[in-house]
């Protein structure tokens, strides 16, 4: 399926997020929301005692634990979840079997099943009582993996189990009936459903001339592309080859025009679905599931739900599961369809009073604020305050003249920092740069003409060209840094 028909958020360009991946993309979305909003923003090293929310054993935090803090208020995050949500609900949603119970007992429609000892021979007289096809799956996985789906008799249970012992270490696993019908990912703050998403498995689509295997590499470039899923490819593994043979394909194959090969049964992002957004074509009654499944649970104002709708009416839906530290980046990134601001919402839930508060498009280098964190220089870092654009005046140079290789790009740095302005500079041509500034300081910003022509020791500056930037229509990164495309500097 192609990514032709995106439309994402004007607030995060591509640059915003670059080199940031999977659980800490969520965490950096929510952090940057806040931050960008006027709010204190906080990170901590490794296992601080100020994380109270509880997780599971060996999760590691750098990078994924913040807090937001404006005058009165201060919340923290673990990812993409807040302290709002009860260690008590989390530990819950951990348990589907239990998650399920609780739901079902409120009223809330649900998949069923039975949780069984992963050698207990009483599984078949179970998926033989509640009848083929089933679905096996751990009972406190996460991400999709260990699920298999339309096990339609008891040798095909045999063999997934058998293959299930083989990959994964659980011990247990849950039983249940196989509905038929899309699955969907659907993200619920408060009382709204924010974004829906329907997981498709590993495709490729077909132009009458590229093999399978030239089709996925076409497609992993695509992926690059987008920054939730560039670091999710489709690999080719025994599950894409098995997949393939049973369609009498091979990796060789040519599919016609407009064919859509799926290679896998599952909808596992991380293993090269697409995510597409369905949030305007999910009816209300299935939302409405959704929510009242979040409702059913003690103190869980945001979550992640699972829902598998009726084929035959769209109106009716059973929940598979909650995830009470569920994603938010394949949401706001889809592969198809609308961005969902789902860290904004979270935002707007924590804080309402910044609902309406002037907004920065500026960002932070990321990795530079977990690097004291990570060596131990530092317990926490707090990121200096947001730019607001109102406050801001902005200037591009361009410097001709012998400015390269004499340390002019590192004078311009200096001076910048210097002068607390943010930006950045590098080279445009053979004998030229590009510098872009922005400050509060107008004066200040005049004044940085007279840098550039001053020029470093070495440099002998020709010509100084400025131009005024708009600030509404580009974002800053915080800080001033050197950009090198190649080796001049």
């Amino acid at each position: 399926m192609s990514n032709i028909n995106v439309e994402l958020l004007p607030k995060l360009p591509k640059e915003v997020v670059e080199g940031i991946e999977g659980f800490k993309l969520d965490a950096y979305l929510i952090a940057l929301e806040g931050w960008r909003r006027g709010l204190k923003l906080t990170w901590y090293k490794e296992s601080v005692d100020h994380l109270k929310l509880a997780m599971k054993s060996g999760n590691m935090t750098l990078g994924k634990h913040f807090s937001l803090s404006s005058n009165t208020t201060t919340h923290h995050f673990f990812c993409s979840r807040g302290d709002k949500v009860a260690n008590e609900a989390y530990r819950i949603c951990q348990d589907k079997k239990e998650t399920q119970r609780i739901i079902s007992d409120k009223g809330v429609p649900v998949t069923g099943g039975e949780l069984f000892k992963i050698v207990d021979k009483s599984i078949y007289d179970y998926a033989e009582k509640i009848g083929f096809p089933v679905v096996i799956k751990p009972a406190n996985g996460t991400m999709g993996r260990g699920v298999y789906t339309n096990i339609k008799d008891s040798e095909a249970l045999s063999n997934a189990i058998e293959d299930f012992k083989k990959r994964y270490s659980y011990k247990e696993i849950l039983v249940e009936k196989h509905f038929f019908g899309d699955e969907y990912r659907i993200y619920v703050v408060g009382d709204k459903v924010i974004g829906a998403t329907n997981r498709v498995p590993a495709n490729i689509q077909g132009d009458g001339s590229h093999t399978i295997s030239e089709l996925i590499e076409l497609k992993n470039k695509e992926r690059l592309e987008n920054p939730y899923l560039k670091s999710k490819p489709i690999k080719v593994d025994y599950e894409i080859e098995l997949t393939l043979k049973e369609l009498g394909l091979t990796t060789d194959s040519i599919p016609g025009k407009g064919e859509t090969i799926s290679m896998r049964k599952v909808s596992n992002l991380s293993a090269g679905g697409d995510p597409l957004d369905y949030t305007d074509e999910l009816t209300d009654e299935v939302k409405q599931i959704a929510v009242d499944g979040v409702n059913a649970l003690p103190s869980i104002p945001q979550a992640g739900i699972d829902v598998i709708v009726n084929p035959d009416d769209n109106k009716k839906g059973n929940i598979l599961e909650v995830n009470g530290t569920a994603e938010i980046a394949f949401h706001m990134f889809p592969w198809n369809g609308k961005a969902r601001d789902v860290s904004g919402a979270i935002v707007d839930y924590y804080f309402p009073e910044t609902i309406d508060a002037e907004k920065s498009t500026w960002y932070f280098d990321y990795p530079s604020v977990l690097e004291p964190l990570r060596t131990s220089a530092a317990e926490e870092v707090a990121i200096a305050r947001a730019p607001l654009s109102s406050r801001l005046y902005a200037k591009r140079f361009v410097v001709k003249g012998k400015v390269m290789k004499v340390g002019y790009m590192s004078y311009i740095r200096r001076q910048a920092l210097k002068r607390n302005l943010h930006g950045y500079v590098r080279k445009i041509g053979r004998n030229s740069i590009e510098v872009i500034v922005s400050g509060e300081d107008e004066a200040v910003l005049e004044n940085f003409n007279k840098v550039c022509n001053r020029g470093s020791k070495k440099s002998k500056v020709e010509s100084v060209e400025e131009t005024d930037i708009s600030v509404d229509s580009r974002t800053f990164k915080l800080g001033f840094q050197i950009v090198l495309s190649n080796k001049n500097e």
